[in-house]
């Protein structure tokens, strides 16, 4: 995806019905709006205040170290520095620069969905010229890339979420999330281990910097599962103890979240074995497999993530897991795995679907990975700020009306602040070109008073589950 249209402007902005917090109307705050640098704090904010000699390769071999602090620095490699010219040519028109920017890969401890410890890599972006000193820190948090190494974000970085942010002055991290690029298996779409790595992650940002350079100011954003992680860190925040700082407001855009058992079609896929993969669209049947697989190599003893798949699919898909990326991953899967039973072992199904109806045959891997996904449902959190739910109609990946709907409605209805944008000409793919209200709205937000809407009015559809 490319910042090709920053400066469009989106089809709908409004609170969600029934959002608790009323705001009363004001003229749009752009993203230009100027904010105050305390000269008597001079400390540099593009240059860590860690050891930053290792290599690349060394960033993504680092191991977890026995007692050492959450979002630890365990590793840190010297990346590109990206001047104004360069940043503004990533950004694109519609937003004002303001800073150039290192950029950073390091590795922090942080820990597993069971708070066993463990590693992610994450790419840094530090402005030289942040916009308040304290320099507030955003964590900015990937959309699904697939499960194999070589697809990891910080290796070969996409720009589109954290350089928006770090242009305007922010302290950014991308964590990779444990497992993607380094030892293990990412615990894809576990709401605790994708929640805690992203906290420890804004651990890792402060680590970074020397004490007193970072605000306790922070933003969470997110791109689908990323923003599904963003959501998972709101909801966790406040049980999570100090470091972390104070979250002032959560950026998502098209949320990949799971929030039920019908969350990505999974109740129908489960139930309804003889039908085609194809009628589950784009992405459902990618999700049910990556989910499963990573379920098996992280929660089962000795477990082999194919083990999850039906037997005459396990070589076949276990080769394609560890090597190819998202889409050519769903290839693999849309061509080889004609009928939704294909996406699950079936005596694992059977298991599952007695647990969830409360019948025999409830036992084993099948329970484990039953209770997991009940647990896996997180409350969000109605005293952690606001959440701007950004998301285009054309989405086919994330259907509006299946996911981010229903997203909302679970905000809402814990008495979370939301905003919406709806953009009406935006897919999954270009959702991230529309950068520039968002970004002024949690510029807003941290600025105090009237929170920014978009140019126009509109909602998201009805939840349709």
């Amino acid at each position: 995806m490319r910042f090709a249209v920053l400066a469009i402007a989106l089809a709908g902005c409004s609170s969600a019905p029934g959002s608790p917090v009323e705001k009363p109307d004001a003229s749009p705050v752009g993203v230009d709006s100027s904010s105050a640098i305390d000269a008597a704090i001079d400390t540099p904010t593009d240059e860590p205040s860690v050891p930053c000699t290792a290599t690349a390769a060394q960033v993504y071999a680092a191991t977890a170290q026995p007692n050492a602090a959450l979002g630890t620095i365990l590793a840190c490699a010297p990346a590109e520095v990206l001047d104004v010219a360069a940043v503004t040519s990533a950004v694109g028109a519609g937003v004002m620069v303001t800073t150039a920017v290192a950029q950073f890969q390091i590795a922090y401890q942080t820990r597993d969905g069971s708070g066993a410890p463990t590693v992610s890599t994450a790419r840094v972006y530090l402005p030289s010229v942040p916009r308040a000193r304290p320099v507030p820190i955003v964590v900015a948090i990937h959309g699904s890339v697939g499960l194999a190494d070589a697809c990891v974000p910080s290796a070969a970085p996409d720009h589109n979420l954290p350089l928006p942010f770090a242009a305007r002055g922010f302290a950014v991290i991308a964590p990779d999330l444990a497992g993607l690029g380094n030892a293990g298996t990412q615990d894809y779409l576990d709401n605790r281990s994708q929640g805690w790595q992203a906290l420890d992650g804004a651990r890792a940002l402060h680590a970074i910097l020397p004490a007193g350079a970072t605000a306790q100011q922070l933003l969470l954003a997110g791109y689908s599962q990323g923003g599904g992680a963003a959501l998972s860190a709101q909801a966790l925040i406040s049980a999570d103890g100090a470091g972390i700082g104070t979250l002032a407001a959560t950026v998502v855009f098209a949320p990949q979240w799971p929030i039920s058992i019908q969350s990505f079609d999974y109740d129908a896929i489960l139930r309804t074995p003889t039908a085609l993969t194809i009628g589950e669209g784009l992405a459902y049947s990618s999700v049910a497999v990556m989910r499963e697989y990573a379920f098996f190599a992280n929660h089962v003893a000795g477990g082999v993530g194919a083990d999850a798949l039906p037997a005459q699919f396990r070589t076949n898909l276990e080769g394609a897991v560890q090597s190819q990326c998202l889409v050519a991953l769903g290839g693999v899967i849309q061509t080889s795995m004609f009928h939704t039973g294909d996406l699950i072992d079936d005596s694992l199904r059977t298991s599952v679907i007695a647990c969830l109806d409360g019948q025999p045959g409830c036992a084993g891997d099948g329970a484990a990975y039953a209770q997991f996904l009940a647990a896996n449902v997180l409350a969000p959190d109605p005293n952690a700020g606001p959440v701007l739910l950004v998301q285009g109609s054309l989405d086919q990946i994330m259907p509006p009306a299946k996911e981010g709907a229903c997203i909302r409605d679970k905000l809402v209805a814990a008495g979370v602040g939301v905003d919406t944008c709806v953009v009406a000409t935006a897919t999954h793919s270009d959702i991230m070109d529309h950068h520039a209200e968002p970004l002024a709205w949690a510029e807003s937000v941290l600025a105090g008073g009237t929170r920014t809407q978009c140019t126009s009015s509109g909602d998201l559809p009805a939840c349709s589950r």
